[in-house]
């Protein structure tokens, strides 16, 4: 179960990423808006599978209790910084266009 959650915050973190950056990049900066929706839901759907993990792991050692709630927290933060890496690129990109459409 607990290499599922992993996989899910980094498929989670790819989708935030990639969705918002195209968006922003295709639609204008405004569009960036829908990372955050997208964000916010990852998230949710985060502390409900740490929820429900946290009830099947009651009688675990408390070793695997951190662990757990180590790597839900961590899937957050791969959540949260994939939208601000989605962010910088794009005014990365932004730049290069703009210094190559000055300066061909």
């Amino acid at each position: 179960m607990i290499e599922f959650v992993i996989l899910l915050g980094l498929i989670g973190g790819w989708l935030i990423f990639a969705s918002t950056l195209f968006l922003m990049l295709a639609l204008g900066k405004m569009w960036g808006l829908f990372g955050i929706i997208l964000l916010i839901a990852g998230i949710e759907i985060n502390h409900k599978l740490k929820a429900k993990y946290m009830k099947a792991v009651m009688d675990y050692s408390p070793r695997a209790k951190e662990l757990a709630t180590y790597i839900f927290e961590m899937n957050e933060l791969i959540l949260i910084s994939s939208y601000i890496i989605a962010l910088a690129l794009y005014v990365i990109i932004q730049k290069y266009v703009e210094i190559m459409i000055k300066i061909p």
